[in-house]
């Protein structure tokens, strides 16, 4: 196909950009503190964001980035429960420059964001409109959807015919107006195309999650014009010696709720492995009006993944998988026609019939990254996505099962992200992406026959013109 062979070339022409020559270089170091007593802190993140370079904290604080280019950084320093710091700098080649950090226990938190603008940047240097949501927020709200997590964020509710079914609607705007994507990729799923659909997304193994609305939306395609709901994973974007490993459990009442996962990572000099998988199982919810019937759920997930982290230039290659199932309360009276919610005080009579959704999606990525060239084009990020997606509407009568529906989709994604040689008061990024898309639907809600076939592709850029405290983009 003609886009996979545009693929192609852009891929050989990323190999010949990052064997290119890195400009005269400096370095930046400084100290991250606790704000109430000064203490050093020990193993804190902290990120020149533009680089997309990464170094832990020592014991005393201290941190040191060497061999980085003149230019102007945002610099990010983060802890867990600690509110980020950012600083911006302009660094001029052959210097070096100290930064220190201070960080409070409470405070307005600054993440990173990779969706306003198609490059990491800080949230508020953003021009759109973003809302972060970080990982320790996400494990709070405990949930197996990602419409329960963002509900109540600014600008955003849920579509939902149960918690398992949860969809954020953005402004307004719902279905195949929101895009939803993991680390940028689309995710593959049927999400968007009907209201008892939900979304394979592993929320307790995320480090955050961030809603972009506005006109950075379109550099992600027509079909994200109400808002890009990007799913940020949970591992690091650089290499580290040893291990590191976290773990969470969790519990609820109203629904007997039950959920843990954890993760795990290894770093030997420029190489990373890691993996991570989590599980959650919720039963019927009661409410002061009584138990609400077949509003169960549970899902399993996991993913596997290895990657080299050069000072410029990355490759990863990852494979998740995705199990969930969960049911649709009341559904049966939906479905049956007829039914006028208006009429009901209290609860509707239970249905003689179930209706669950059996869901499953397995995803293989492949990204790369190059940073830090003297040439025209200074950096850029490919990805390369395959995704199996499929569910069965399951109906339930007298504990027998019988498949209603099944839908197939298979998808297969690439994206590239370039970044321009700032020319004077001009910097930009441009880009293409494109999809190929097989989809097909057997059983009672089909309305075509035989197998469906999309094909997309797309370019964009975005330029800024940057004049001290007013900027503009376009």
């Amino acid at each position: 196909m003609k886009s996979i062979n545009t693929f192609i070339k852009f891929g050989a022409l990323f190999a010949l950009l990052s064997i290119s020559a890195m400009a005269q270089s400096s370095s930046i170091s400084g100290k991250v503190t606790f704000t109430g007593n000064q203490n050093p802190l020990h193993n804190a993140t902290v990120q020149i964001v533009q680089l997309k370079r990464t170094v832990q904290t020592a014991d005393d604080g201290s941190y040191k980035f060497e061999g980085v280019p003149a230019g102007r950084y945002t610099i990010l320093a983060h802890f867990d429960g600690f509110s980020d710091s950012a600083r911006t700098i302009v660094l001029v080649a052959g210097a070096n420059s100290t930064v220190d950090f201070s960080l409070q226990l409470t405070g307005v938190t600054e993440q990173v964001t990779v969706t306003a603008s198609g490059t990491e940047q800080s949230t508020f240097d953003s021009f759109q409109s973003v809302n972060s949501v970080p990982g320790t927020s996400i494990t709070q709200r405990a949930s197996t959807s990602l419409g329960e997590v963002l509900d109540g964020e600014t600008g955003v509710s849920k579509r939902s015919f149960g918690t398992g079914s949860a969809r954020p609607v953005i402004r307004g705007f719902d279905g195949d107006r929101v895009l939803v994507t993991v680390d940028g990729v689309r995710t593959g799923s049927l999400g968007s195309q009907s209201g008892d659909h939900g979304e394979p997304i592993d929320t307790l193994n995320v480090e955050r999650i961030e809603v972009v609305k506005g006109p950075g939306t379109l550099l992600y395609g027509s079909n994200a014009i109400g808002g890009v709901v990007n799913v940020i994973s949970n591992h690091e974007n650089s290499a580290h010696e040893g291990f590191r490993g976290y773990g969470t459990l969790l519990g609820g009442t109203a629904n007997k709720q039950i959920g843990t996962s954890g993760g795990l990572e290894y770093g030997y000099k420029k190489f990373m492995t890691w993996g991570n998988g989590s599980y959650q199982n919720q039963r019927d919810y009661d409410t002061p009006l009584g138990r609400i019937p077949n509003s169960a759920s549970r899902s399993a997930s996991g993913s596997v993944g290895a990657g080299y982290f050069g000072d410029k230039a990355f490759f990863t290659g990852q494979f998740s998988y995705d199990r969930r199932r969960f049911g649709i309360p009341f559904g049966a009276l939906f479905e049956g026609g007829g039914f006028d919610p208006s009429t009901v005080i209290g609860l509707p009579p239970t249905p003689d019939e179930d209706i669950d959704l059996d869901m499953r999606s397995r995803n293989f990525r492949l990204t790369s990254g190059f940073s830090n060239l003297s040439s025209f084009i200074t950096g850029g990020n490919f990805s390369f996505n395959y995704s199996k997606y499929q569910h069965k509407e399951l109906e339930i009568d007298g504990g027998i099962e019988d498949v209603g529906t099944v839908f197939d989709n298979q998808t297969v994604s690439y994206r590239a992200m370039f970044e321009q040689k700032p020319f004077q008061k001009l910097t930009g990024r441009f880009g293409f992406e494109g999809y190929n898309r097989k989809y097909q639907t057997v059983g009672a809600e089909q309305l075509i026959s035989g197998e469906v076939k999309q094909n997309n592709f797309a370019f964009f850029g975005l330029e800024e013109l940057s004049y001290g405290r007013v900027s503009f983009q376009f």
